[in-house]
């Protein structure tokens, strides 16, 4: 759509595009901004109340945070327009509006400059493509709505057959044989359309918009290229191979699924697969309730998301260890220094420190890099026990990657680890949470918030976001770590034989793992079985060559009275003294 004299233009369908009055491109670089234009542009008359706006926009802030925002974005938006000769928007009260006969628009709005004109041909463009606002629930759900109500309208805009589809570009202008820019060489994922099997065809809206709920959830992994819905959805397994369908997207790998009914509500069965040589790299089968409620999909959406990142992140390690050592490219330091981590051995964890140090020495401002390099210092730090001034060093390298990184999950889950390592627990808790509202499946900021919390001394409060994270993630190499701190958290509230069961699930994934083996000790030591608590005390000193006590005073608790807590019940496990309850 191009613009028109005293006209602004504004486009919606693909990506947001607002032309001012003369003609020239306007940018508009807030995603906050661009949804509001998007809900007014909707609203009867172009026009929204500031509470509507405030819901849906920032709906998870409180509301004095969120009408402080409002009046921020419209301010910033009246700035962007200051040389124009007309006011985009007006501002009345409790209302805000747009100036409807000074726009047009791409799609049909009554009273616009252009509401006469039959909308342009918009072939497989998806309204307001690639806009996601992490967090807004409210924005959204209004966002889906909108996108099947144009779906629903576009036969009445476009004649059928009107518009054959459009070949594919030319090489010189994408070269889909090439990573897409911007991840580091880093593989696409592409999630198509999932089938409706269930002889219903009034769910085949279901189907396709829980495939579009996983790619939106896909996307805020950030580390992951993922193809946008209007090019996915456009692939069929049914009647193209996989490599074909790859190659057409430009995807490594791909997912499809099936909704099939299934005795009590229904059934969702979900495959990736290497479109390189057509293999499965995983499958999996997902009950669903007979509603199929956003709130009853957000569970198993967020668990295939984890699962999904942590399958594609394994497949990448083990090419990165196929390839020749000799190749050093950054991308492949990175695989190579996650696979080193993932063995879980003091010398692969200095291995893969030093692959991310010489990835860090070559692009010392690469996001990815800085935030694998700060996950790996971390992880190193807690196997080490290493010095407070170790400690300010990640810090600073923590931040650094949040810095480069602000809308990464994992960037604010590292950079709370660090602040939780110094018991700095609330502004740690902080992060954390932000990391979920930006990834909701990172399993390992739900961890981190059960470990802050009993850091805390609030063990009952841990064991929800624990839960969680072992929901989102039960096969991750680093579950050992999940499973001894909910083991902490029964411990510290006295449940005994729970902690004892946890301890040891950790020990069986992980046998050398101390904390695991403190807390079965303490558990078994204050429930009065005396012999079993020293036992266990000699089997720990046996598997944790080089554990003292100074490992428990290592532990940042905010009340150091904590690690004199597990310090005594590991005393009285080894003198085999009878106790109760404390």
């Amino acid at each position: 759509m191009t613009g028109r004299s005293g006209i602004y233009s504004v486009r919606l369908m693909g990506a947001f595009r607002l032309l001012g009055a003369d003609g020239n491109r306007v940018e508009v670089a807030s995603r906050k901004a661009i949804g509001l234009i998007a809900l007014l542009a909707t609203g009867r008359d172009g026009e929204r109340t500031r509470q509507f706006l405030q819901d849906k926009l920032w709906g998870s802030r409180e509301s004095s945070q969120a009408q402080t925002s409002l009046r921020r974005e419209l301010s910033n938006l009246r700035k962007i327009l200051a040389d124009e000769p007309e006011p985009l928007l007006f501002t009345e009260g409790a209302r805000v509006r747009l100036n409807l006969p000074k726009i047009a628009f791409d799609i049909p709005v009554p009273g616009a400059a252009n509401e006469d004109e039959r909308p342009e041909p918009r072939g497989i463009a998806e309204f307001l493509e690639g806009l996601d606002l992490p967090g807004e629930e409210g924005f959204e759900d209004w966002l889906r709505e909108q996108r099947a109500l144009i779906q629903a309208q576009s036969s009445a805009w476009e004649a059928p057959g009107a518009y054959d589809p459009a070949p594919p570009l030319p090489v010189h202008l994408v070269d889909l044989t090439q990573p897409a820019p911007g991840f580091e060489g880093r593989p696409a994922l592409a999630v198509l359309k999932f089938q409706n099997q269930t002889s219903d065809p009034a769910l085949d809206f279901a189907a396709e918009g829980i495939s579009e709920d996983l790619i939106d959830q896909m996307s805020r992994l950030r580390w992951l290229p993922v193809i946008a819905r209007s090019s996915s959805f456009s692939q069929d397994l049914a009647t193209t191979d996989a490599k074909q369908v790859g190659q057409g997207l430009g995807a490594r790998y791909l997912v499809e699924g099936r909704l099939r009914a299934a005795a009590k509500g229904f059934q969702l069965a979900i495959s990736t697969i290497d479109s390189e040589n057509g293999q499965v790299i995983w499958s999996e089968r997902f009950g669903l309730p007979d509603s199929l409620s956003n709130e009853s999909l957000a569970p198993v959406l967020n668990g295939l998301t984890a699962v999904l990142g942590a399958r594609i992140d394994h497949a990448e390690q083990s090419r990165a260890v196929a390839r020749p050592s000799t190749s050093r490219d950054v991308n492949t330091l990175i695989w190579r220094g996650r696979w080193h981590l993932n063995r879980m051995s003091r010398a692969d964890s200095r291995a893969a420190r030093e692959l991310f140090d010489e990835a860090l020495a070559r692009e010392p401002e690469n996001p990815e890099v800085l935030v694998q390099a700060a996950w790996s210092m971390g992880w190193n730090i807690w196997a080490e026990r290493i010095s407070p001034e170790e400690m300010g060093v990640w810090t600073r390298l923590a931040r650094r990657a949040m810095q480069a990184a602000p809308e990464d999950g994992r960037a604010h889950a590292v950079l709370g680890a660090a602040e939780m390592f110094q018991r700095n627990n609330a502004p740690a808790i902080r992060l954390f949470r932000r990391a979920i509202e930006l990834n909701p499946s990172l399993p390992q900021a739900h961890a981190f918030i059960g470990s802050a919390l009993n850091l805390a001394g609030r063990p009952d409060e841990a064991q929800g976001s624990l839960r969680t994270s072992l929901r989102l993630s039960p096969n991750d190499p680093f579950v050992f770590h999940t499973l001894g701190e909910l083991a902490t958290s029964y411990c510290m509230s006295g449940k005994w034989e729970e902690a004892v069961d946890l301890a040891e699930q950790s020990l069986i994934r992980r046998p050398g793992y101390w904390l695991a083996h403190l807390v079965k000790v303490n558990a078994l030591a204050r429930s009065g079985e005396a012999k079993a608590s020293k036992d266990a005390a000699l089997q720990m000193m046996e598997q944790c060559r080089g554990f003292s006590e100074a490992d428990i005073d290592w532990l940042p608790y905010v009340d150091p009275d904590w690690n004199g807590y597990f310090k005594e019940g590991l005393r009285r496990a080894l003198e085999g003294c009878e106790t109760g309850t404390p």
